[in-house]
C-alpha cells in the first residue's frame, strides 16, 4: 500500500510535475514547430488550424504529438498496474524518455536556437513522456491539480475563490487552493524561464531536472496517494 505523504511533500511534487509539463510545452512550441506535447487541447486547435489552412507539415507535427501522447497514456496503463511500484516505474520511464530527449536535442540542435530541422522524433519522445505524466497525475488522483491540464486548475482556483468570497467564508484561500495556485504558477514560470533559456543549448535539460526531483521525493520520502482537504 502507498503510504500517505504530508501535504507539503505532495504539493511540492505536484509543483515540480507542473514545471516539467510547462517547460516541455514551451520547448516544443519554440523549437519543434509550433506544437504542444502535453497540452492536447491546444495541440488539437493547432492541428485543426493547420488543416484548415492547408499547412500539412504543421498538421503532421501536431498529429505526431497526439499519437505520442496517446501511446504514453496507454503505456502507463501497463506500468501503473501495481499501485506502489507502478508510480515509481512510470516516473522512471518518463525520466528515461526525457533524458533521451535531452541527449537527442543536444546532438541534433547543437545548441542552436533556430529549432530542429527534422523534429518528429523529438516531438514523439516528448509527447510519450507527457502522456505518461498525464496518466500518472490521474493515478495520483489529487483533486484539481492534474499538472498538465492547467485550464482546469485555473478554473478550480477562480471558481473556488469566487464562491468563498461570495459566501464570505474565511479563510479565503484554503490549503488545497494554495497548492493549485502553486501548480499554476510553476507552469507559468517554467514558460518564462524556457523563453529565456531558448538561447542556451541546455534548454532540453529543464524538464529532466524537476522530474528527477519528484523521483527522489518518491523514493526518499515515501510520496503517496492522498486527497487534498475538501473545500
Amino acid at each position: 500500500m502507498i503510504s500517505q505523504a504530508s501535504p507539503h511533500r505532495r504539493g511540492l511534487a505536484l509543483v515540480l510535475l507542473s514545471f516539467t509539463a510547462g517547460t516541455m510545452d514551451a520547448i516544443a512550441f519554440l523549437a519543434l514547430g509550433d506544437v504542444f506535447t502535453s497540452a492536447m487541447s491546444g495541440n488539437t486547435i493547432l492541428f485543426g488550424l493547420a488543416l484548415g489552412q492547408g499547412h500539412l507539415a504543421a498538421a503532421s507535427r501536431s498529429m505526431a504529438a497526439f499519437a505520442g501522447y496517446v501511446f504514453g497514456v496507454a503505456g502507463a496503463a501497463v506500468t501503473l498496474k501495481a499501485p506502489d511500484r507502478g508510480i515509481r516505474r512510470t516516473l522512471e520511464l518518463e525520466l528515461l524518455l526525457l533524458a533521451a530527449f535531452a541527449g537527442w536535442w543536444m546532438v541534433r540542435a547543437g545548441g542552436a536556437n533556430d529549432g530542429v530541422s527534422h523534429p518528429y522524433g523529438l516531438i514523439i519522445l516528448s509527447a510519450i513522456a507527457m502522456g505518461l505524466q498525464g496518466a500518472l497525475g490521474r493515478a495520483i488522483g489529487v483533486s484539481g491539480i492534474p499538472t498538465i491540464v492547467i485550464t482546469s486548475t485555473l478554473t478550480a482556483i477562480v471558481g473556488g475563490l469566487a464562491e468563498r468570497a461570495l459566501a464570505r467564508e474565511k479563510p479565503l484561500v484554503l490549503a488545497a487552493r494554495r497548492q493549485q495556485i502553486a501548480a499554476f504558477a510553476a507552469y507559468l514560470v517554467s514558460a518564462i524561464i524556457a523563453g529565456i533559456a531558448v538561447w542556451s543549448g541546455w534548454l532540453a535539460v529543464m524538464p529532466f531536472v524537476p522530474l528527477a526531483a519528484v523521483l527522489v521525493l518518491w523514493m526518499g520520502l515515501q510520496f503517496g496517494v492522498v486527497q487534498l482537504e475538501p473545500d
